[in-house]
């Protein structure tokens, strides 16, 4: 029993990874999407911040990237709609796909010209031990990582 509820706790704090939407995407989209589910829960009204929406060049092609980061969204029925305690969700969109990722705080990081995701995630990503647990992400025809 307690491993099949470590499996699902694990499973329910790791990134999950939207490996591109049906249609081309933009963080537009992805804010209109959460700014709906945000109505169809009890009528709920919606904001953003103006930090909701950041650009960051991560494919190196001089054309900046959009992230949207939930964690600048509010929905007033709901205190939790976008995140938990494993984290709050962040999108990048790169050529019309996002990708989606749980996180409680992320950076970008320049490492010799090279643009470099780094998210504080869940400890659980790391291992059985409660502390500080990271991920580093670069781009090279997606989002590559160690594991």
């Amino acid at each position: 029993m307690k491993t099949l509820l470590s499996v699902i706790l694990i499973s329910l704090c790791l990134p999950r990874f939207a490996f591109g939407a049906d249609q081309p995407e933009d963080a537009s989209a992805v804010v209109q999407d959460a700014k709906e589910e945000c109505a169809r829960f009890e009528n709920g009204e919606f904001h953003a911040t103006e930090q909701a929406i950041s650009l960051h060049d991560f494919t190196g092609d001089g054309q900046p990237e959009e992230i949207v980061d939930a964690s600048q969204f509010s929905c007033s029925t709901s205190a939790s709609m976008w995140g938990g305690s494993g984290g709050t969700f962040l999108w990048v969109v790169v050529d019309g796909k996002s990708y989606e990722f749980l996180a409680n705080k992320w950076k970008i990081v320049d490492f010799d010209g090279q643009s470099v995701l780094l998210l504080a995630v869940h400890s659980s990503e790391c291992s059985d031990d409660i502390g500080p647990c990271y991920r580093a992400l670069v781009w090279r025809d997606g989002f590559r990582t160690t594991r």
